[in-house]
């Protein structure tokens, strides 16, 4: 009983020991992953690189770019080569910096605008906007077939005759009871279109030529219009149905909607920053606008 209480008593000291040295390392291995920052994925010389830096770059990249792995291998292939120009200095280089404030500018602008202009894009705002704006939106549209005489917008005055001459011909025979397609297969003879068909479909307003669709909207159900002309020749159309008013579904508008809408919303963002933001000019700082150039046009980067 007294050999084994004076073992116990010999090995007190190391077991302290033991558990010192283990809670110190447990300590250091605790301390030292809790001071690193879980949203850096790797540092390369002095460069932390975040999450954020992986998700945009490997945005820039091909979708087929294979693994996370390879997009952090590359990230730290192009973040070393910055390292190394950085110690090299090209950094303050005068056209280095130049285009590294013109990417921080363009970054900044289009970021600003994002953020200004999200709400002008909504889908409620978007909605909001259709339906109080459904009476513009509505179109008038109609079902024709015609016939075209093809008319240069130069030409002279005897071939704008004979154009009109042959329309009055082509007219004067569907007037006279031949069949419209028939007619119309025989005038587009020797043009790109000889498997012609005269049916246009519905033409909706602004689809076409004004002054086209104002003489087709004119027209009632199969009546047939005298030879006019537009830039594009001298027509002679017929009407298939009756001109109508529609008004396009939502979804049909929403590109447009959403172009104009950004596009009012950032002309007012524009307006505002010119008020706010004042702008010093100073020309006689800008360079000639021959600058750079010989007198015979051609461009020079020596000395004369």
């Amino acid at each position: 009983m007294k050999r084994t209480s004076s073992i116990r008593g010999a090995w007190a000291p190391h077991r302290a020991a033991y558990t010192l040295v283990a809670g110190v390392l447990f300590v250091t291995a605790v301390s030292t992953t809790g001071c690193r920052d879980p949203d850096v994925v790797a540092e390369v010389g002095k460069t932390a690189l975040r999450h954020s830096d992986l998700q945009e770059f490997t945005s820039r990249r091909a979708a087929s770019a294979v693994t996370d792995g390879s997009q952090v291998d590359a990230l730290i292939s192009r973040t070393r080569l910055a390292e190394q120009a950085v110690e090299l200095g090209l950094d303050e280089r005068e056209d280095v910096r130049a285009r590294l404030a013109a990417a921080r500018r363009e970054i900044l602008a289009q970021a600003l605008l994002q953020h200004e202009l999200k709400d002008a894009t909504s889908e409620a705002t978007l909605r909001a906007r259709f339906e109080a704006s459904k009476d513009t939106l509505a179109r008038q549209q109609i079902h024709v077939r015609h016939i075209i005489v093809r008319l240069a917008a130069d030409a002279d005055a005897a071939t704008r005759r004979r154009a009109r001459d042959r329309a009055n011909v082509l007219y004067a025979r569907i007037i006279g009871g031949e069949d419209f397609e028939l007619v119309a297969r025989e005038a587009s003879q020797g043009e790109a279109g000889a498997a012609h068909t005269a049916d246009m479909g519905i033409i909706q307003e602004g689809q076409v030529h004004p002054s086209f669709f104002e003489a087709a909207a004119a027209l009632e159900k199969d009546e047939l219009s005298k030879p006019f002309e537009t830039p594009y020749g001298i027509h002679v159309v017929q009407a298939l149905a009756p001109v109508e008013t529609v008004s396009p579904s939502f979804d049909e508008v929403r590109g447009r909607l959403a172009a104009d809408a950004r596009s009012e919303a950032e002309n007012r963002l524009m307006s505002d920053l010119e008020t706010r933001i004042p702008v010093k000019r100073f020309p006689e700082a800008m360079p000639p606008s021959d600058a750079g150039t010989h007198g015979d046009g051609v461009s020079g980067g020596g000395e004369d």
